[in-house]
């Protein structure tokens, strides 16, 4: 591996994912009345969830805006925000959201980017679902440096 070459533990931490772990969180608002619409997904969720392969469990945020915005933030241990879209169908969600890093000089420089894709369903008041993370090489949206997939559950935050 060259000097320039991201390893895959540092491109997976610096993605905010924790001993090979995807971190996903969420920032977005919408009103209890709002809360009923979309198949009672929309607001925000607190989360538990675990990479296939590990014991590590992480604690994080997923939040469901109207008109399909989906703002996600790890929680435990903190990350960088992760924006992006959601859609339902019955009871069944999908979404798809992306973050990026500053290259290996300094914040000017272009780094990996990072897209998680998340595939759920809402039962008895809790939500489940799986993701599969990818991270991307610098500069590139198809070059893949690590994929890593795994499980959540969570449940409605309330105000």
């Amino acid at each position: 591996m060259s000097e320039n070459a991201v390893g895959r533990r540092q491109a997976l931490r610096g993605a905010g994912i924790a001993a090979g772990g995807v971190a996903i969180a969420g920032l977005a608002t919408a009103t209890p009345a709002m809360a009923g619409n979309d198949n009672g997904l929309l607001g925000s969720w607190m989360c538990v969830r675990q990479d296939d392969g590990t014991t590590d469990k992480i604690r994080l945020v997923l939040s469901f805006a109207g008109g399909g915005a989906f703002v996600s933030h790890d929680i435990s241990p903190a990350g960088p925000p992760f924006t992006g879209t959601w859609s339902s169908k019955g009871k069944s969600f999908r979404a798809t959201f992306w973050t990026g890093f500053p290259g290996e000089q300094g914040p000017d420089s272009v780094g990996n980017t990072v897209r998680v894709q998340l595939r759920g369903t809402l039962s008895h008041g809790m939500i489940s679902g799986t993701y599969r993370v990818t991270v991307f090489a610098p500069g590139s949206a198809t070059e893949v440096v690590e994929t890593v997939t795994g499980t959540l559950t969570g449940r409605r935050i309330n105000a």
